[in-house]
């Protein structure tokens, strides 16, 4: 449910932006629990945060389905194995994204997604759009994607001891069933646990237009498992495993369809994460240390492919952050280091290829409450990049290159509040990316030019915010360009020119007794070289029309509510020469969730996505011109969740 419009301008200043929007009361304290909302800080004029409460009600099974509420974010790819986000019109290769602190680095292959992530899970998913604070991690050229999984002492009510919860959602489109049991509780007063296990069965979706797309059916599991300990009234420690696979039989490009070289390959993913987190809040101004170590281990696999026989592909990243905020009078400091090794290797045929790369950083954000009107930030990172790749057949050079390349990445930002209820914001970012491991599936053959430059971002954003009685409205301007930006040419990673990217996002949200509306309104529009971003810049982008989103919630009862959300995208007709323009569409989602018996904790939920069976294919996926597929037709989901 909307809970009104919390601009967090600062670390220091939430507390100041929390009670501005206080009064924007809900009419239903039953659901208080859920915040879909629209954020600011100084540097990143809009944030999209989505909390498990929104994943719950639209029953959400893969990225499309978490990031569908919002207009900034768009998912490419129609099923869960081939999705890609795209903020702003980049995709998720130029930001940086996280679970739990651990990168996500690397990319698997342009013709899938390299996100596996399990909705199920989190309880927390939050983008910072473009180039911004220094703590946003190393690389974040196009901003930042940050996932929080599920805690278990934020599950057990108050005075429980263990608890649990079994979820199953049939799905009407795949004629398919999502199961997952979890379980949670308190071994000691400082110890708690969760575990947790999931399977999803789904035959191949049907389109639109009553077609079935061959190949797109998975059987998917999963696995969770987390251990929080309280060691001091100042410190806690946690740990925590997650596991996901896949075993399907897909066509070589997933996110294409049937043509005479796409043929069909049983193929094997899974994802590793394990992480290590250690927390002191101290009573001291001086020490809040703030320590995360993770390690992940992401594995593709395709058998007895006719051209190529069987291959197989790994990626491993070992890294972590370190870092403090010391607070004074009017003054925040955070400061630390962050560090990842990655490791892609890359066998078949007889002959394996190994990557290295390697990033060190350190950094400094501040934070100044100048006078009760005005707060200043500032911050800055450097850091360091080297890549070590092996030979590969057909490279040019004697041997396999070595190469390293350095950087700062500054940023600076005021936020004026012209009244209680008006604030502007201005801010200027910029974020360095030096070279790191290539394309997993393409190892045995790409390699970096000698020359090849790190890429640095340049960001600059304005945004206003107005709060009123129950309702906000905010708008933001930004103009971000990415210099030196890295694609292949044929077999070589070069640096091929500048990436351009100008836009705004409009947001509004009110809330009227039991009724709550928000509406958002984004244009991006990403060029390279002067030339809009299309299908064929895998790992940079694409180019998506206008983008309007609103959604309407009403709740019936403490017990019975009911949602809509409109999804519309113009035509895209800025387009490279020669390409097809792109057709607009609009989709609409609903549900329904009702708990219906009083004490008790089970909850059931009816959810239907594209209500109207539209058939269209998403601009963030392929064109028809490259073989894209259309998205899935209408889907009715019958969910039951019981807690005990």
């Amino acid at each position: 449910m909307f809970q009104g419009s919390r601009f967090k301008v600062s670390p220091l200043s939430v507390a100041v932006c929390t009670a501005l929007f206080s009064h924007i009361a809900i009419a239903n304290t039953s659901n208080t629990d859920e915040t879909v909302v629209v954020t600011g800080n100084p540097l990143q004029a809009t944030d999209v945060a989505i909390d498990a409460s929104q994943l719950e009600k639209s029953q959400a099974s893969d990225l499309n389905d978490i990031f569908r509420t919002s207009s900034e974010v768009s998912v490419g790819g129609s099923t869960d194995y081939s999705q890609k986000v795209y903020v702003r019109g980049l995709e998720d290769t130029m930001l940086n994204v996280t679970i739990d602190g651990a990168v996500q680095a690397g990319s698997l292959f342009h013709h899938q997604g390299s996100l596996f992530i399990e909705p199920e899970l989190l309880e927390q998913v939050d983008v910072f759009a473009g180039a911004g604070r220094a703590t946003d991690g190393a690389g974040a050229l196009g901003g930042a994607i940050k996932m929080k999984t599920k805690d278990p002492r934020a599950l057990l009510e108050a005075g429980e001891q263990f608890g649990g919860r079994v979820k199953t959602t049939y799905s009407d489109n795949t004629e398919g069933f999502k199961t997952s049991a979890t379980g949670y509780g308190a071994l000691t007063e400082k110890v708690t646990v969760l575990a947790s296990l999931g399977y999803t069965d789904q035959d191949d979706y049907v389109d639109g237009n009553g077609d079935t797309a061959d190949y797109t059916g998975f059987r998917n599991k999963f696995g969770f498992a987390k251990i929080v300990g309280e060691l001091t009234d100042f410190q806690t420690v946690t740990f925590s495993y997650e596991r996901k696979e896949d075993d399907s039989t897909r066509f070589a490009r997933p996110h294409m369809g049937d043509f005479s070289r796409n043929y069909p390959l049983l193929q094997s993913t899974y994802r590793d994460t394990a992480t290590l987190n250690y927390l002191l809040d101290s009573d001291s101004a001086w020490l809040n240390l703030d320590t995360t170590f993770y390690y992940t281990d992401i594995n593709l696999e395709r058998f007895n492919d006719p051209r190529f026989g069987t291959y197989v592909g790994n990626t491993e990243s070992i890294g972590g952050d370190i870092r403090n905020t010391s607070l004074f009078d009017q003054f925040t400091l955070i400061y630390g280091t962050d560090f990842r090794g990655d490791e892609s290797t890359f066998s078949g045929g007889g002959q394996t290829f190994v990557d290295k790369g390697d990033q060190f950083g350190v950094y400094l954000q501040g934070d100044y409450n100048a006078t009760q009107s005005l707060v200043l930030s500032a911050g800055a990172r450097y850091d360091r990049y080297a890549l070590d790749e092996d030979l590969r057949d057909g490279d040019s050079r004697s041997e396999g290159s070595d190469i390293s390349d350095s950087g700062f990445s500054p940023n600076a930002a005021a936020t004026y509040f012209i009244t209680d209820d008006v604030n502007v914001i201005l801010g200027y970012a910029e974020a360095f990316r030096g070279p790191q491991i290539g394309e997993l599936w393409l190892l045995d053959y790409t390699y970096s030019d000698n020359d090849r430059k790190g890429e640095t971002a340049k960001n600059t954003e304005l945004t206003v915010n107005w709060s009123f009685d129950n309702g906000y409205l905010s708008a933001q301007v930004f103009d971000s360009k990415i210099e030196d930006v890295v694609d292949r040419d044929g077999a070589v990673y070069e640096n091929v020119g500048t990436l351009d990217n100008q836009g705004y996002t409009v947001s509004a949200g009110y809330q009227l007794e039991s009724i709550a509306a928000t509406i958002s309104y984004t244009r991006a529009e990403p060029e390279l070289n002067g030339v809009p971003l299309s299908d064929s810049d895998m790992n940079i982008g694409t180019s998506i029309g206008d983008t309007l989103v609103t959604s309407v919630n009403y709740f019936a009862t403490e017990d019975l509510e009911f949602g809509w959300t409109g999804r519309f995208v113009s035509r895209l007709t800025d387009v490279p020469e020669g390409s097809e323009e792109k057709p607009g569409y609009g989709v609409h989602d609903v549900y329904a969730q009702w708990m219906p018996v009083n004490g008790e904790d089970l909850t059931l939920t009816a959810s239907i996505k594209n209500v109207f069976d539209k058939a269209y294919r998403d601009q963030a996926s392929l064109s028809e011109d490259y073989n894209g597929t259309f998205e899935p037709g209408r889907n009715i989901k019958l969910g039951v969740n019981w807690g005990f």
